[in-house]
């Protein structure tokens, strides 16, 4: 539907609490940065990965039921949700996962910033997005921004020598970017909810027999409470809640404004390490702070034209 000037400032005002929803994914993705680093001293990766998932779309699922909401899908549709699934499940946690083990933080962390500029062009490339430059700029800026961050705050970025995770890393966030971009159609067809639990579904029924032989060996008997803490944080909010925000931000404000506030994440990441960590910042990085703000209230100040306004 055509959205007229006399209903542009009622859709857009009444966006606001997705805005808000997006922010707190925002706020759980960035923390659970030092949450997860504490936590792989009791969990092997894989072995954390495998437990993570099973649970994760095993509570998705009564919740669903709870809320009666229908998981049913048309046969057309399946191979397109099974495909999605297994890219943004399966594959991309293990590129994510093996690629994090073969670079430094700080290059998987400057990598993954690209993920709205894939999920851009891809809503572009299956017109879903309607290309504009200051939606461009908007997302570019955002990610000079998440640069400066990671240039600043590390000596050791270094692209040419890590190739081989950098590689992977790049991967993973083309495949994200591919997911976010690609979804769309599903989302606004069955909602994303529902959507949401299919591709984790998919994804997992492919993920857990590969990580099957770290999850036998793990052991789960001396993971104390502390450590059970963290992963019920990483498991219920930082995948449960906040994978089914991001698909419904993706259905209400569209493709652009949902992946730009990615870039937020290393923003309250970075503020979640001098908190809990200790680290210490670099007035370059505050540079990268303004950036990255800058950049998102150009893409959310645009016109309402994704698919979630048509």
């Amino acid at each position: 539907m055509e959205i007229t000037r006399s209903q542009s400032p009622s859709r857009r005002k009444a966006t606001w609490p997705t805005d808000v929803a997006m922010v707190s994914v925002v706020l759980i993705w960035g923390l659970n940065f030092s949450v997860m680093k504490g936590l792989y001293e009791y969990f092997h990766p894989l072995a954390f990965t495998f437990l993570r998932f099973l649970v994760a779309v095993t509570a998705l699922t009564l919740v669903m039921r709870a809320l009666g909401v229908s998981l049913a899908v048309e046969r057309a549709d399946l191979p397109a949700l099974a495909a999605l699934g297994i890219l943004s499940n399966t594959i991309y946690q293990l590129l994510f996962v093996n690629g994090l083990a073969n670079t430094t933080a700080g290059n998987a962390g400057l990598l993954m910033a690209s993920t709205p500029v894939f999920a851009y062009l891809t809503g572009v490339f299956l017109k879903r997005e309607r290309f504009r430059k200051s939606i461009l700029g908007g997302i570019v800026l955002s990610m000079m921004g998440v640069a400066s961050i990671m240039v600043f705050g590390s000596r050791r970025i270094a692209l040419g020598a890590n190739w081989k995770g950098d590689a992977l890393v790049l991967a993973s966030a083309i495949l994200w970017g591919f997911y976010s971009g690609g979804s769309g159609r599903l989302i606004m067809k069955y909602g994303a909810l529902r959507v949401t639990l299919w591709l984790m579904l998919t994804g997992t029924v492919a993920l857990l027999p590969l990580l099957l032989p770290w999850a036998v060996r793990q052991d789960w008997a001396a993971v104390p409470l502390r450590g059970w803490i963290a992963f019920s944080y990483s498991t219920f909010l930082s995948i449960i809640y906040s994978y089914v925000v991001w698909s419904h931000g993706i259905q209400r404000i569209g493709v652009s404004r949902t992946v730009v506030y990615s870039n937020v994440t290393p923003v309250v990441a970075l503020f979640g390490a001098w908190l809990l960590l200790g680290e210490k910042a670099a007035m370059g990085q505050f540079v990268g702070v303004a950036l990255i703000l800058t950049g998102v209230f150009i893409v959310r100040s645009q016109k309402p034209m994704g698919i979630g306004s048509d």
